[in-house]
């Protein structure tokens, strides 16, 4: 899923390529799930003929300012990602892209070229909204806490926003309403180079841990964010150029560059990577109420309220629904090869007594007449 990273260079791409340029032709296909307060029909008629004047972010969304409000404000959900014509037709792929939902044209008003862009969503989770009035004042931004890279607290008011929580550790890194902009990947790997256990309790962290956590939060943001994204600028060292898939494109198997193994858990409905070695889980009143789930577990569901909840998951949620729904099948025909045995092994002792009977009854006829 698109994180703070991912998210900031899907704006610089469209600001680099549309600003200042105006809108000369928009569709927007019939889907009310991506398009919120507003018909899609409505929605493509409003955005004509304005002019991209700037864009900002801020957390997981993406805003287009234009000269006139409404702007628009668009969160890429789990799925959704931007395409222009040009660049995908430099790959061999199709045009207009699968799964679009909205089209744009920007026409430079200089030279009238034309830049023709696309949102595409193949589960339809993301949300495009026109807002007026300043969007990072207004719904649903203003519902989201600080974002790590435009807008860290210090220090102290850092500390004492995680300590009046008692919550795990990652559940709170994952709470939008706590820092906008981080998901399942940037968390784990803010755990794993601060060393704090992704189960620990917020109450329960030391001081240096809250320091290492402030500061590592800083620092992977704001690299992943200057990097665009771009896995192979960051450090080698990193959880996350080991973690997907526990490992199985990593010739390590799931062993980092530094030895370590990594674990995968479920803390806070999410799967988190971590390293039990160097990531030791303290054991406290809190974490003796609650057990950490070892099996992975999917979260992945439809949020139908406009509090946009549905907005603030991540990535690995659906890579665990497809292993999940895997599993559940091939639990179905496990359970099927198992009964199957039972019952011929079921079968061949029941022949096993007919057998015995009638080797007896046999027995005791003979002896009977002799």
């Amino acid at each position: 899923m698109p994180e703070i990273a991912e998210v900031e260079r899907a704006r610089l791409r469209i600001h680099r390529q549309c600003i200042n340029h105006r809108i000369t032709h928009v569709e927007a296909q019939p889907d009310t799930n991506i398009f919120k307060g507003m018909a899609p029909d409505d929605f493509a008629k409003t955005m004509l003929n304005k002019t991209l004047v700037d864009t900002k972010r801020w957390g997981k969304y993406f805003i287009l300012i234009f000269d006139t409000e409404p702007h628009l404000v668009a969160h890429l959900g789990m799925t959704g990602g931007i395409r222009f014509e040009h660049e995908e037709l430099d790959k061999g792929l199709q045009w207009p892209p699968r799964f679009h939902k909205l089209l744009v044209t920007f026409s430079d008003p200089t030279t009238n070229k034309e830049i023709h862009f696309g949102y595409k969503d193949p589960l339809r989770w993301g949300r495009l909204r026109l807002v007026s009035g300043d969007p990072l004042a207004s719904d649903p931004i203003n519902k989201l806490g600080f974002d790590p890279v435009l807008g860290l607290p210090d220090i102290d008011t850092f500390r004492s926003k995680v300590q009046k929580r008692s919550v795990p550790v990652k559940a709170l890194l994952l709470d939008q309403s706590f820092s906008a902009g981080v998901g399942n990947w940037v968390a784990d790997e803010i755990l794993y180079q601060a060393m704090i256990h992704p189960a620990q309790y917020t109450n329960t962290l030391t001081e240096k841990e809250l320091d290492d956590m402030y500061y590592k939060m800083k620092f992977i943001c704001e690299t992943a964010v200057e990097a665009e994204a771009d896995e192979n600028k960051f450090p080698d060292d990193w959880l996350m150029k080991h973690r997907w898939n526990k490992g199985k494109k990593n010739e390590n198997k799931g062993r980092l560059p530094n030895g370590m193994l990594l674990q995968f858990e479920t803390v806070g409905g999410r799967t988190s990577a971590f390293a039990p070695e160097r990531q030791v889980l303290r054991i406290s009143d809190e974490n003796i109420k609650v057990t950490v789930k070892r099996k992975r577990t999917t979260r992945v569901k439809k949020q139908e309220s406009e509090d946009d909840e549905d907005e603030f998951n991540d990535q690995d949620d659906y890579a665990d629904s497809k292993s999940e729904t895997k599993s559940k099948r091939r639990a179905k025909v496990v359970k099927k090869e198992v009964k199957a045995e039972a019952n011929v092994k079921q079968e061949q002792e029941d022949d096993q007594v007919i057998i015995r009977k009638s080797v007896r009854t046999v027995s005791s006829r003979y002896n009977f007449r002799r």
